[in-house]
């Protein structure tokens, strides 16, 4: 049975009369994108004022919390917010204390030592991971070397809640960088262009466990000026089977910078449910990497645009794997959001980076 409506602007059949969400969404988008900046300091006084009058619980289901995570997007410096935040004791979501100021990173600190509370005292942990400065940094270390009693009942140690903020700490304390400082989305152009940086291409090879099509999901030229903050000059080529990657614990690609790579071994599903018409879609996408930067958190709130580098948008908790190589943590590389490019598709794809052993590893995530 067909849908009785479409999308005016793209005319993807609907059940219901309006936008179609992609359109909703990029229309959304294109209004923040074009905030001016009184308009910006409109939006953080708003923010401001729905603090000063809210609880926790109350800011989080305002219109005002969705301008707040719209206000990042847009790399605007809430230094302001989070002093308003932190006199209401308002500390989700964690986003609000990003490069908080002394004073609040000391106010912080203070409660989470005083605390007795394993929910607060994780909501804390968030807070100072978001600030992320040399002393939040060195108080985390110390609750994990000398944990509080309420650690008992949470279930990760301190430099796991640190990953949050895009970064961790080893066992003498050194400062490990999980994420990286520059950020680029992707957006439709005419044709995407394989000769450069694209999403989705066949690979050539079947999956040896549900004989479903290979790809190279996602190719990046490190020797574009805009990569060059990834110092790999060369093509990192990331590949997987769409069909198992989405149902396993993810799917390692060991690269050379020519462009070739070696799936590493991994446990796929004996059935393969991606058809050709699917793979069809999804390598027949027309994403182009933007030409202009874009701020960290332009892609950490929402599953319509697809992102390299910058923050992750977690469908869970945020996740960084060992490196299957080298054993250490490796860094948060990219993100593809399934349903850009695979009509009515769940989830996201995420895609992790260890530079020193060239592998990348991917691993998907859905409600």
């Amino acid at each position: 049975m067909s849908l009785k409506y479409k999308c005016p602007e793209c005319g993807t059949p609907l059940g219901f009369e309006g936008l179609c969400w992609r359109c909703r969404k990029r229309k959304h988008r294109e209004e923040v994108n074009s905030w001016t900046e009184e308009e910006i300091q409109e939006k953080i006084n708003q923010v401001i004022e729905r603090l000063k009058i809210s609880t926790e619980d109350e800011f989080y289901q305002t219109d005002e919390c969705d301008i707040f995570q719209d206000l990042m997007t847009r790399g605007v410096n809430i230094e302001e917010i989070s002093k308003v935040a932190c006199e209401r004791e308002i500390y989700y979501p964690s986003e609000l204390y990003y490069k908080a100021s002394e004073e609040v990173r000391d106010k912080i600190i203070e409660k989470i030592m005083s605390t007795k509370s394993a929910d607060d005292g994780g909501r804390f942990l968030q807070c100072l991971a978001m600030i992320g400065d040399k002393k939040s940094k060195d108080i985390l270390y110390e609750l994990k070397i000398n944990p509080r009693p309420w650690r008992k009942k949470l279930y990760v140690d301190s430099d796991i809640y640190a990953e949050e903020g895009g970064w961790t700490f080893d066992s003498k304390n050194n400062y490990i960088k999980l994420n990286y400082d520059k950020c680029f989305s992707f957006e439709i152009g005419e044709n995407k262009d394989e000769n450069r940086t694209f999403i989705a291409r066949r690979r050539g090879e079947k999956c040896l466990h549900c004989g479903g099509e290979m790809l190279d999901i996602l190719v990046i030229d490190g020797r574009d000026e805009r990569f060059s903050f990834l110092r790999l000059d060369g093509i990192i080529t990331v590949s997987c089977c769409p069909n198992c990657v989405t149902l396993c614990e993810g799917i390692s690609t060991k690269f050379n910078l020519d462009g070739t790579s070696e799936v590493l071994d991994y446990e796929g599903e004996e059935e393969n449910y991606f058809s050709e018409d699917i793979i069809d879609e999804m390598v027949n996408n027309k994403f182009v990497v933007s030409m202009k930067e874009k701020p960290l958190f332009y892609g950490a709130f929402g599953d319509d645009v697809s992102t390299i580098g910058g923050f992750a948008s977690w469908v869970q908790d945020w996740e960084y794997r060992e490196c299957p190589e080298c054993g250490k943590k490796m860094k948060y590389l990219a993100q593809i959001h399934w349903d850009t490019i695979m009509d009515s598709a769940e989830g996201t794809l995420y895609i992790e980076i260890c530079p020193n052993c060239k592998i990348v590893t991917a691993f998907h995530q859905q409600t």
